[in-house]
């Protein structure tokens, strides 16, 4: 079965390839079959027909007013015959062609009746100061809504027809800039942006409003300014990522001292947090005061609660998705904040001008000075290190490498009493940027991460760990302003250890888990098209497979979860398989230009799972499994329709979503169950469906001198697991009915911001014991109510 669907998704790749570089181009009869090879690099039209003469005596007769032969491109061709040469030249020209008696003439290609003659405009959209590349602006024909939005490396793409035309290029918190462009040829124009000082402050999560909005079909995303996140501060002064999520709507947080947070009814493994591309498996420090996700690192962060990137892998509920510096390519910047709990230094500069860059940031704790005269032998702090390297070959190829470190050490170091927890984070990433022409744009990534959890006594170290390592190539191709197509492939390979003791005399009678590994092929599919004025869909479908496999050892269980058989697979031996199709489409409908609607659908499925029998930060034990035998991949299929309304006299935005969400395959677990140190862990868990609803609110500022938003969230996160509260549906214990929050800023000054925030929620789901018996002399409870 498997190899049949991959046979069939080579086709599918292949046709996909085609129907893309189909051209106009009539093939010619092939009458000069002698072959030749031409190489040229960034050479004139005009010199390249030259050099074709030379070689094959043929002479090119044209119009150099209709054909701009002074244009400069690369072209290379081995071994071909003189028609595949001028095929493949003519295609990259869009010109057509015709030998007569040694004489080729050339000629703009032909279009059908109800065809029109297009160009393409195309490009990096930078900031003036740093040079970096802006993700995410807009560049729009001035007095329409015709445009598009760079991707997450600040290229931009729009094939329009032979005209003149005004181009507005904007960016939140940048001037906006007008060029004026005669679009007879294909064009290559860089854009830089000066920052707007006397913004600073104002703008708290925008975009373009009208074209991402209003006209875009994407829905349930919320991008945010990292400058902007200084005004919402975490524990002691110190800012980060969490605060901004606590008051964001649909998005429910622990507590103020955790990092745990819950998106639309999904657990808190539900979520996926991605720093350039590579995830991130524990966003805490310190049990979750702090985030590990630095506002100052961030270049942009893009938040997703339905429609979800088929780029972005396979989670149910949310994607974070961090964009970090680049670095400045013009000066070299110090920058530092000193605070009595924290200390964060940053560098950032060229080592070439506009050639290669580098950023480097350092954030380290303080705070021995508070605990040093009543625990001289605690040793308790944190840090954390991001770096990223910036090389632009040259116009088509960029390299980016980005690396991120955090650590956390709770230890009590007295020799008597040894012990305290440590757990890190890493993250690695390598990124190829290649333009093959004006439409096409490709992204090679290879990434790797590792997250470690250990728990230390007395030369004992319980230790419990998951690595990946993964290789994507996703292309995009802007067919025109009102068709982008993107595809892809991701090969990813996992390991997992769930908890296993180690002891410096090497106890031979420790207990041991099984450890496994895993790997994933997914391909992906999506196309984004505006059909009408008012209607677009963006709709697609990934296929991820999942494999399982040795070594490892699997538990049978029989329906009262008793061992019934033990299965060892050796290295490399298949245990289990996966293979599922999840489609995803959104549709836009525009009221008026001011105002529009959408609706989305889509299937997810998860095949990494967070095993954690308690709600507390402060004891949970990190262990993460993989979807094998005994448990089967998380599935959600979640609608959402939403409303959105832009007030432009008064600056203000208005958002309405609406969402339903069925998950199946849950986790949960039978009471007392002992995740730690069980090679049986897998008989600790129940399984069962969930659903969850609700309607969420959102009126935001994002201009002016006052801005801010205020939010609201109705919401119910319901479960039914089998042999848990008599297999009857309870409330999952994120399950908060009201969440309401207000964030206001208001700008003094270019150098003074005074912020404030209020929020409000309900209570959350918990379990309380009805009954007692006495057992060896201690009350146990026998009896659970869920409220």
């Amino acid at each position: 079965m498997i190899l049949r669907m991959g046979k069939a998704l080579q086709l599918c790749t292949g046709l996909i390839f085609i129907l893309i570089y189909s051209t106009n181009v009539f093939a010619q009869e092939n009458s000069y079959p002698k072959k030749y090879t031409f190489e040229f690099t960034n050479q004139p039209v005009s010199f390249i027909l030259q050099g074709i003469s030379k070689q094959t005596d043929l002479k090119f007769s044209y119009n150099g007013r209709k054909i701009d032969t002074d244009q400069k491109i690369t072209f290379t061709s081995q071994d071909k015959t003189i028609d595949q040469i001028l095929n493949q030249l003519c295609n990259q020209l869009e010109l057509d062609y015709k030998i007569l008696d040694q004489q080729v003439v050339l000629k703009p290609a032909k279009l059908l009746d109800n065809q029109v003659l297009k160009f393409t405009i195309s490009g990096y959209v930078k900031d003036q100061t740093s040079g970096e590349t802006l993700p995410g602006a807009t560049i729009v024909i001035e007095g329409s809504s015709t445009g598009t939005i760079s991707n997450n490396y600040g290229f931009y793409s729009l094939t329009l027809p032979v005209s003149n035309y005004t181009l507005q290029f904007s960016f939140v918190g940048y001037l906006d800039q007008l060029r004026k462009i005669q679009l007879n040829k294909n064009l290559v124009l860089n854009l830089e942006l000066p920052f707007n000082a006397e913004l600073l402050g104002e703008v708290t999560i925008s975009t373009n409003e009208q074209l991402e909005n209003i006209e875009k079909s994407q829905m349930s995303r919320i991008r945010l300014n990292p400058k902007s996140l200084s005004t919402l501060p975490e524990f002691a002064g110190e800012v980060g990522l969490i605060k901004s999520l606590q008051t964001l709507p649909g998005i429910k947080t622990h507590s103020d001292g955790s990092a745990f947070f819950f998106v639309r009814g999904g657990n808190k493994d539900q979520n996926l947090i991605l720093i350039d591309e590579a995830p991130v498996y524990n966003p805490a420090h310190l049990f979750g005061y702090y985030s590990v996700i630095i506002p100052d690192v961030a270049k942009e962060i893009s938040i997703y609660k339905a429609d979800l990137p088929m780029d972005k892998g396979d989670r149910l509920s949310s994607v974070i998705d961090v964009q970090t510096k680049d670095g400045n390519m013009r000066k070299t910047n110090l920058n530092g904040v000193l605070s009595p709990f924290m200390y964060r230094f940053s560098l950032e500069g060229p080592v070439a001008r506009d050639k290669l860059s580098y950023y480097i940031s350092l954030r380290h704790s303080n705070f021995k000075w508070l605990y040093k005269r009543e625990a001289p032998n605690g040793n308790l702090y944190l840090y954390d290190i991001n770096a990223k390297f910036n090389w632009k070959i040259n116009k088509n190829n960029r390299l980016y490498y980005s690396f991120f470190y955090g650590k956390d050490n709770l230890v009590n170091e007295a020799a008597n009493d040894f012990g305290g927890i440590r757990w890190y984070n890493f993250t690695s990433t390598l990124r190829w940027n290649h333009i093959f022409n004006n439409r096409l744009f490709s992204n090679f990534t290879i990434y790797g991460s590792k997250y470690n959890y250990k728990l230390l006594t007395q030369g004992i170290i319980w230790e419990s760990q998951i690595n990946n390592f993964s290789l994507k190539y996703d292309f995009t191709y802007y067919q025109n302003p009102d068709l982008t197509l993107k595809f892809g492939v991701e090969q990813t390979f996992q390991t997992f250890n769930p908890g296993n003791l180690s002891s410096a005399d090497e106890n031979p009678f420790l207990p041991g888990i099984a450890k496994s590994q895993a790997s994933k092929t997914a391909f992906y599919f999506s196309a984004e098209q505006n059909l009408s004025e008012k209607f677009s869909y963006k709709a697609g479908i990934r296929m991820p497979m999942w494999f399982n496999s040795g070594p490892t050892t699997i538990f049978q269980f029989d329906t009262n979860y008793n061992v019934t058989d033990t299965v060892k697979f050796q290295d490399g031996n298949l245990v289990k398989a996966f293979v599922n199709l999840d489609p995803r489409i959104s549709l836009k409908y525009k009221l008026s230009q001011s105002s529009s609607l959408k609706l989305s659908f889509g299937i997810y499925h998860q095949y990494i799972h967070l095993l954690s029998n308690s709600i507390s930060p402060f004891s949970s034990f990190e262990i993460w499994m993989p979807s094998s035998t005994n448990i089967k991949p998380q599935r959600a299929d979640q609608v959402a329709f939403g409303f959105y309304k832009l007030l432009k006299k008064q600056n203000l935005e208005f958002t309405a979503e609406a969402y339903y969400k069925h998950m199946y395959n849950q986790i949960d677990y039978t009471s007392h169950a002992s995740l730690l140190l069980n090679p049986l862990i897998e008989g600790e868990l129940r399984f069962g469906d969930a659903k969850s609803y609700g309607i969420e609110f959102l009126l935001r500022r994002t201009k002016g001198r006052l801005s801010g938003w205020i939010s609201y969230t109705w919401s119910k996160a319901l479960k039914k697991i089998d042999g848990i509260n008599n297999n009857k549906e309870f409330p999952a214990y994120y399950d908060r009915p009201h969440d309401f929050a207000i964030f206001l800023s208001y700008h003094l000054s270019k150098k003074l911001n005074v912020s404030a925030n209020w929020i409000y929620y309900t209570g959350s789901a918990i379990t309380t014991p009805i009954g007692f018996y006495s057992y060896n002399g201690y009350n146990v409870s026998n009896k659970l109510t869920f409220s």
